[in-house]
């Protein structure tokens, strides 16, 4: 097991939180540190203050790595859920509510950095505002900016307003039940006093919203800012790739007329396709010659056929009648067949002219490709 271990330590599955916390250590960092506490385990044992044990080569807490970094992976797709940029700015208590706790919010914060996907905000002042500026791509992210602690400290503002109102709800809530129970004990001074406070409480909660819609507003300007600025620096570029590449406005606008108009035709296309199935000449062609074979069939065989007794009946006839019916069947049978035959040789024929035709358009479509 501990081999393992050893091996996993090596290829960088496993680390320590020193490790982790500190990209700069190495195995020859850690290698020391064993030998350090080696040599004060034997260094106690000379004293005879040392335990019988022998010391512990590896450490305490090892942190899997893959794992930390799926949990990372999480963790920046529930912020891109909630952000359309590439890159945020979030407050430090966000981000630990995201990761669950500060330990896990502190080893990602580590990891992303050893990466260059994170960098870490604090500013100044008696309210230690902290924050992260994280990219939400597999990319490094830049430095962070004054823009960006100005967008901290809003963040954070807002985080403080919903506390606070959060608060006022408690306390404007027990008010409220401190009033109601003033009015069933008939203490009316009790009851006033409660409902004052009640009142000054959710007037304060009032202003706490207004606050949080000001600056809701505020970054809402911001994005739609930063958005029309890329927006401008797209059409900037569209216009220097237009003037390099010697294209006039007039030959751009005809390229969008030809997809505008290949788009239409093929959603046409797509329209007479669901309309239903497309029948051809040939399919129209087999369906007359297939009526006109069950017309003969109607009139000819089936009719003569009907009109023959039955079977069962057959042998409850007459000497002298039996045979006149016998040559009746025949003469009946006899007809449907030459009827049948007739139909087929007709048949045939129409098989053979559309055959014919086929090969004649067929010749002259090659004849037109050549």
């Amino acid at each position: 097991m501990s081999t393992v271990l050893t091996e996993m330590r090596k290829s960088g599955e496993l680390q320590t939180r020193e490790e982790l916390m500190r990209p700069k250590a190495t195995l020859t960092q850690y290698t020391g540190s064993v030998f350090q506490q080696v040599f004060a385990w034997m260094g106690n044992q000379v004293r005879g203050t040392a335990d019988a044990a022998q010391p512990s080569l590896m450490p305490d807490m090892l942190i899997v790595t893959p794992l930390l970094q799926d949990r990372s992976a999480a963790v920046i797709k529930k912020l891109s859920e909630a952000e359309w940029r590439h890159v945020c700015v979030v407050t430090m208590m966000r981000f630990r509510e995201l990761c669950g706790s500060s330990e896990t919010a502190d080893l990602l914060m580590a990891l992303l950095i050893n990466q260059g996907r994170v960098r870490h905000i604090k500013l100044g002042g008696k309210e230690n505002i902290e924050g992260i500026k994280i990219a939400l791509k597999d990319e490094p992210v830049a430095d962070s900016s004054e823009f960006d602690s100005h967008l901290l400290r809003l963040h954070w503002t807002l985080e403080r307003l919903q506390q606070q109102i959060n608060v006022l709800d408690v306390r404007i809530a027990s008010s409220r039940t401190a009033t109601l129970l003033a009015l069933k004990s008939r203490d009316k001074k009790g009851a006033l006093r409660h409902a004052h406070r009640m009142k000054v409480l959710m007037a304060s909660k009032e202003k706490c919203e207004t606050s949080m819609d000001r600056i809701d507003e505020i970054l809402t300007s911001i994005a739609d800012a930063e958005a029309t600025r890329k927006v401008a620096d797209a059409v900037k570029v569209g216009a220097q790739a237009i003037k390099d590449n010697h294209v006039t406005l007039v030959e751009v606008q005809t390229c969008l007329d030809e997809v505008d108009e290949a788009i239409s035709q093929q959603r046409e296309t797509q329209a007479s396709l669901a309309e239903g199935p497309l029948i051809t000449d040939a399919d129209m062609d087999l369906e007359v010659e297939f009526s006109l074979l069950e017309a003969e069939l109607d009139n000819g065989s089936i009719t003569e056929i009907n009109n023959l007794p039955e079977v069962g009946h057959k042998e409850k006839l007459p000497a002298h009648l039996r045979s006149s019916h016998l040559d009746a069947s025949n003469t009946s049978v006899s007809t449907s067949e030459g009827s049948i035959e007739g139909s087929a040789k007709l048949a045939d024929h129409q098989e053979e002219e559309s055959a014919d035709s086929l090969e004649r358009a067929f010749k002259k479509l090659e004849l037109e490709l050549a």
